[in-house]
Protein backbone atom coordinates (compact mmCIF):
# COMPACT_ATOMS: atom_id res chain seq x y z
CA UNK A 1 0.00 0.00 0.00
CA UNK A 2 1.70 3.29 -1.42
CA UNK A 3 1.14 6.27 1.40
CA UNK A 4 1.07 10.00 0.75
CA UNK A 5 0.99 11.45 4.57
CA UNK A 6 0.28 14.89 5.53
CA UNK A 7 1.18 14.53 8.93
CA UNK A 8 1.35 16.52 12.01
CA UNK A 9 3.54 15.54 15.17
CA UNK A 10 4.52 17.82 17.88
CA UNK A 11 7.11 19.16 15.50
CA UNK A 12 6.10 20.43 12.10
CA UNK A 13 8.89 21.62 9.44
CA UNK A 14 9.15 23.00 6.52
CA UNK A 15 10.50 22.46 2.47
CA UNK A 16 9.69 19.05 1.59
CA UNK A 17 7.54 16.91 -0.25
CA UNK A 18 8.54 13.17 0.10
CA UNK A 19 10.82 11.96 2.87
CA UNK A 20 12.55 9.28 4.33
CA UNK A 21 11.44 7.68 7.51
CA UNK A 22 12.76 10.07 10.63
CA UNK A 23 11.04 11.74 13.15
CA UNK A 24 7.97 13.77 11.55
CA UNK A 25 5.61 16.88 13.51
CA UNK A 26 2.31 16.17 15.05
CA UNK A 27 0.19 17.19 11.83
CA UNK A 28 0.28 15.16 8.76
CA UNK A 29 -1.17 14.21 5.68
CA UNK A 30 -0.79 10.91 4.38
CA UNK A 31 -2.81 9.03 0.84
CA UNK A 32 -3.61 5.12 0.19
CA UNK A 33 -5.15 3.69 -2.24
CA UNK A 34 -7.68 1.92 0.25
CA UNK A 35 -10.62 3.83 1.42
CA UNK A 36 -9.74 4.23 5.27
CA UNK A 37 -6.23 5.11 6.86
CA UNK A 38 -4.92 4.49 9.79
CA UNK A 39 -2.02 6.52 11.68
CA UNK A 40 1.13 4.72 10.78
CA UNK A 41 3.05 6.84 8.38
CA UNK A 42 4.98 4.15 7.70
CA UNK A 43 6.19 5.08 4.21
CA UNK A 44 5.52 8.74 1.76
CA UNK A 45 3.34 11.51 3.44
CA UNK A 46 3.48 15.32 3.21
CA UNK A 47 4.56 17.20 6.43
CA UNK A 48 2.73 20.94 6.72
CA UNK A 49 4.72 23.27 4.43
CA UNK A 50 3.05 26.76 5.29
CA UNK A 51 2.56 27.15 9.16
CA UNK A 52 0.52 30.55 9.84
CA UNK A 53 -0.71 31.65 13.70
CA UNK A 54 -3.94 33.83 13.31
CA UNK A 55 -4.83 35.52 16.83
CA UNK A 56 -8.42 36.83 17.85
CA UNK A 57 -6.70 39.68 19.97
CA UNK A 58 -5.24 41.35 16.88
CA UNK A 59 -7.68 40.31 14.02
CA UNK A 60 -5.76 42.56 11.61
CA UNK A 61 -2.21 41.88 12.46
CA UNK A 62 -0.72 38.87 9.83
CA UNK A 63 1.78 37.06 12.10
CA UNK A 64 3.44 35.79 9.09
CA UNK A 65 5.15 31.93 9.05
CA UNK A 66 5.97 29.96 12.00
CA UNK A 67 7.88 26.80 12.45
CA UNK A 68 5.60 26.19 15.49
CA UNK A 69 1.77 25.10 15.66
CA UNK A 70 -0.45 27.04 18.33
CA UNK A 71 -3.33 26.67 19.91
CA UNK A 72 -4.70 28.88 22.90
CA UNK A 73 -7.22 31.16 23.72
CA UNK A 74 -6.71 33.37 21.45
CA UNK A 75 -4.56 31.73 18.72
CA UNK A 76 -5.30 29.31 16.20
CA UNK A 77 -3.08 27.90 13.62
CA UNK A 78 -3.68 26.72 9.33
CA UNK A 79 -1.65 24.34 7.96
CA UNK A 80 -1.05 24.35 4.01
CA UNK A 81 -0.16 21.14 2.75
CA UNK A 82 0.76 20.69 -1.04
CA UNK A 83 -0.44 17.68 -2.51
CA UNK A 84 1.61 15.96 -5.70
CA UNK A 85 0.33 15.35 -8.51
CA UNK A 86 -0.43 12.39 -10.35
CA UNK A 87 0.05 8.57 -9.18
CA UNK A 88 -3.31 6.54 -8.34
CA UNK A 89 -3.70 7.57 -4.57
CA UNK A 90 -7.34 8.42 -3.55
CA UNK A 91 -7.31 8.63 0.09
CA UNK A 92 -5.90 10.74 2.33
CA UNK A 93 -5.88 11.31 6.05
CA UNK A 94 -5.29 14.22 8.45
CA UNK A 95 -3.33 12.61 11.45
CA UNK A 96 -2.02 14.38 14.18
CA UNK A 97 0.84 12.58 16.56
CA UNK A 98 1.38 13.59 19.75
CA UNK A 99 4.37 12.10 21.62
CA UNK A 100 4.64 11.63 25.18
CA UNK A 101 7.70 13.63 26.92
CA UNK A 102 9.33 10.10 27.09
CA UNK A 103 9.42 10.00 23.34
CA UNK A 104 10.18 13.80 22.75
CA UNK A 105 11.82 16.35 25.36
CA UNK A 106 9.49 18.60 26.54
CA UNK A 107 11.33 21.73 25.26
CA UNK A 108 9.31 19.95 21.75
CA UNK A 109 6.17 21.11 23.20
CA UNK A 110 4.53 23.05 26.09
CA UNK A 111 0.95 21.85 26.99
CA UNK A 112 -1.79 22.34 29.58
CA UNK A 113 -5.07 22.91 29.76
CA UNK A 114 -8.38 20.00 29.16
CA UNK A 115 -6.56 19.23 25.88
CA UNK A 116 -9.64 19.94 23.30
CA UNK A 117 -8.47 20.79 19.76
CA UNK A 118 -10.98 21.24 17.01
CA UNK A 119 -9.99 20.51 13.65
CA UNK A 120 -11.30 21.98 10.24
CA UNK A 121 -10.42 22.05 6.58
CA UNK A 122 -10.29 25.61 4.87
CA UNK A 123 -12.01 26.83 1.45
CA UNK A 124 -8.31 28.01 0.34
CA UNK A 125 -4.75 27.56 1.40
CA UNK A 126 -3.69 30.62 3.90
CA UNK A 127 -0.85 33.18 2.61
CA UNK A 128 2.18 34.93 4.71
CA UNK A 129 -0.29 37.59 4.78
CA UNK A 130 -3.58 35.97 6.11
CA UNK A 131 -4.89 37.38 9.65
CA UNK A 132 -8.08 36.36 11.63
CA UNK A 133 -10.03 38.55 9.59
CA UNK A 134 -8.96 37.40 6.17
CA UNK A 135 -8.19 33.40 7.33
CA UNK A 136 -10.01 30.76 4.41
CA UNK A 137 -13.25 30.03 5.88
CA UNK A 138 -14.34 26.41 7.12
CA UNK A 139 -15.12 24.27 4.48
CA UNK A 140 -15.49 21.01 6.32
CA UNK A 141 -15.19 20.61 10.16
CA UNK A 142 -13.77 17.74 11.59
CA UNK A 143 -14.98 18.05 14.98
CA UNK A 144 -13.23 18.80 18.88
CA UNK A 145 -10.68 15.64 20.31
CA UNK A 146 -9.66 15.78 23.47
CA UNK A 147 -6.11 15.63 22.89
CA UNK A 148 -3.26 13.59 25.19
CA UNK A 149 0.54 12.96 25.19
CA UNK A 150 1.80 9.67 24.16
CA UNK A 151 -1.46 9.35 21.14
CA UNK A 152 -1.55 9.47 17.89
CA UNK A 153 -5.08 10.58 16.27
CA UNK A 154 -6.74 9.94 12.91
CA UNK A 155 -8.75 13.08 12.25
CA UNK A 156 -9.99 12.79 8.43
CA UNK A 157 -10.30 10.71 5.51
CA UNK A 158 -10.99 12.13 2.31
CA UNK A 159 -10.77 12.10 -1.65
CA UNK A 160 -6.62 13.21 -2.14
CA UNK A 161 -7.01 16.46 -4.29
CA UNK A 162 -4.01 15.57 -6.44
CA UNK A 163 -1.80 18.29 -7.35
CA UNK A 164 -3.56 21.03 -5.23
CA UNK A 165 -2.68 22.83 -2.15
CA UNK A 166 -5.06 22.95 1.00
CA UNK A 167 -5.41 23.84 3.97
CA UNK A 168 -6.30 23.30 7.53
CA UNK A 169 -7.16 24.96 11.11
CA UNK A 170 -6.47 23.52 14.78
CA UNK A 171 -8.35 25.92 17.19
CA UNK A 172 -8.81 25.82 20.84
CA UNK A 173 -12.33 24.16 22.18
CA UNK A 174 -11.48 24.74 25.94
CA UNK A 175 -8.90 25.59 28.12
CA UNK A 176 -6.24 24.34 26.00
CA UNK A 177 -2.71 25.90 25.03
CA UNK A 178 -0.16 23.96 23.08
CA UNK A 179 2.51 25.37 21.04
CA UNK A 180 5.00 22.27 19.45
CA UNK A 181 7.68 22.18 16.82
CA UNK A 182 6.13 20.35 13.65
CA UNK A 183 9.09 18.37 12.97
CA UNK A 184 9.32 16.88 9.59
CA UNK A 185 9.99 13.31 9.46
CA UNK A 186 8.51 10.13 10.31
CA UNK A 187 7.51 9.79 14.29
CA UNK A 188 9.65 8.14 16.36
CA UNK A 189 6.97 5.87 17.60
CA UNK A 190 5.09 5.45 14.64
Amino acid sequence: MKFLSVGAILAVGANALYLNPRSPGPLSLRSANSSICGTQLSDKFEFPHLIIPINSSSPDTALGTSFNGQVSTDVSSLFNFDIPEGGNLRTCSLVFHFPSTIQHPPNYYTFRGDGKIRFARLDTPATTSTTFNTAPKVRESYGEFTMQPGNTYSIANFQCPMGEKIGFQVSNAGSTVLNYFQNYGNPAFA
